[in-house]
């Protein structure tokens, strides 16, 4: 038979006083950083209600000022039209463009098509090649390019607007049981009914469009420069020996350092949130993209410059030094993530540079979902943006922890 194992009160009593010391410090530890969170919420609202809420509606403000004082353009978008197919389906086409308001249509040859996008004569080209009726009757939608400058994004409302004319045709294509007769009559009647032909001005679409993404721009740089001045309370903390007396207190340094990191984030999600419903609810102005998908973005944006505004901190001692470093870089980063001018005007080693830049990812992310993707076709810019939160952050923590090491030992 085994040896049975002998416990003794006194081993049970000891493991019992461990294990419930561990849980009280456990609790004690969540109290203490609890109560440095809310330390700091306070200290940037309370302490400063001024600075907190001039950050918070300023954006607003330009916002509201913005789409008052802003006169949408009235001119027309010039659509050149090359029909190669010359059939009743390729004619149907040009007739649903040329009825879009604030549209002027421009018939020419394809060989014409490039030197009038040099002339500025026409901003985007519809391109009708052979075989586009063909296809409608075998129930695909081919032989037809909507083509336009990559700086501007009238095509793609363009193309938005075709995508259901296109695919009622194809689908009159079905149902004529490829009758080239009987489809024709049918596009016919199509053309003839009152129901199909939409009024929408896309250079309204495209003025407002660019004029939303210049406040996004500018809501871009109130974070990064928000987000340091809030981390930048440690180096305050500092010079007013505040910093020092964590180590008289059951705080730990990194309970410190992650308080600020989420009273940081709240802050900032709190005004990014306030910006996106006043967009939304007290103006006409749109952007084009959800307003959670929005959020989604700009919060993932808040989390680089967090994680920058601890980072200009964990390599300076002092506010001042702090807040120099952070101006000029924080406006370096949204220059080169054209929050302001088109990423397209800089020069090619200026616009290679700009990669670098997490700005530039996140008004990419606002481009593409204007243009049509989804949030999954962005899914990989959004995982940089969080990928670049997640390394600044580390090589902050790495230079603060050998810091606070030497701060240790001379204490």
């Amino acid at each position: 038979m085994g040896k049975l194992c002998h416990i003794s009160p006194f081993n049970i009593r000891q493991s019992i006083y461990r294990c419930c010391q561990r849980k009280e410090g456990g609790i004690k530890s969540m109290r203490t950083f609890y109560a440095l969170i809310k330390n700091n919420l306070r200290i940037t609202i309370m302490h400063k209600p001024i600075s907190f809420l001039l950050m918070t509606i300023t954006p607003i403000i330009v916002l509201i000022i913005a789409s008052k004082m802003v006169s949408y353009s009235t001119t027309f978008v010039n659509v050149g039209i090359v029909d190669g197919d010359q059939t009743r389906a390729s004619e149907a086409i040009t007739q649903i463009v040329d009825g879009l308001e604030g549209i002027k249509v421009f018939k020419m040859n394809e060989n014409e098509v490039e030197a009038n996008f040099q002339s500025n004569k026409i901003n985007t080209a519809l391109v009708i090649h052979s075989g586009f009726q063909d296809g409608l009757l075998n129930n695909s939608i081919e032989q037809l390019v909507v083509k336009g400058n990559e700086e501007q994004n009238v095509y793609t409302l363009l193309q938005a607007i075709l995508k259901n004319h296109l695919l009622n045709l194809r689908n009159l294509g079905k149902i004529s049981g490829g009758d080239a007769a009987v489809f024709e009559n049918a596009v016919g009647n199509y053309i003839a009914s009152s129901e199909f032909v939409e009024k929408t001005s896309l250079n309204d679409l495209y003025t407002e469009y660019n004029n939303s993404n210049i406040f996004v721009g500018f809501l871009i740089l109130f974070i990064f420069f928000n987000s340091s001045a809030i981390a930048n309370v440690i180096n305050i903390d500092r010079e007013r020996n505040i910093y020092s007396r964590i180590f008289l207190s059951p705080a730990k340094v990194w309970m410190y350092y992650l308080s600020n990191v989420l009273c940081n984030l709240v802050i900032v999600a709190f005004q990014i949130l306030a910006a996106i419903l006043s967009m939304e609810y007290f103006t006409n102005t749109s952007i084009g993209v959800e307003p959670g998908v929005l959020f989604l973005i700009l919060f993932l944006t808040a989390m680089v410059a967090v994680s920058l505004g601890t980072f200009y901190v964990s390599i300076t001692e002092e506010a001042d030094a702090a807040s120099m470093i952070s101006n000029f870089a924080n406006l370096l980063i949204v220059i080169l993530g054209g929050c302001f001018i088109q990423v397209e005007l800089f020069p090619k080693l200026i616009n290679a540079i700009s990669y670098i830049s997490p700005a530039r990812w996140a008004m990419g992310s606002i481009l593409d979902l204007q243009q049509g993707l989804t949030l999954g076709d962005i899914a990989g810019k959004a995982s940089l943006l969080g990928g670049m939160a997640a390394v600044i952050l580390a090589i902050s923590v790495i230079i603060t922890s050998k810091r606070e090491k030497k701060f240790r030992s001379l204490s």
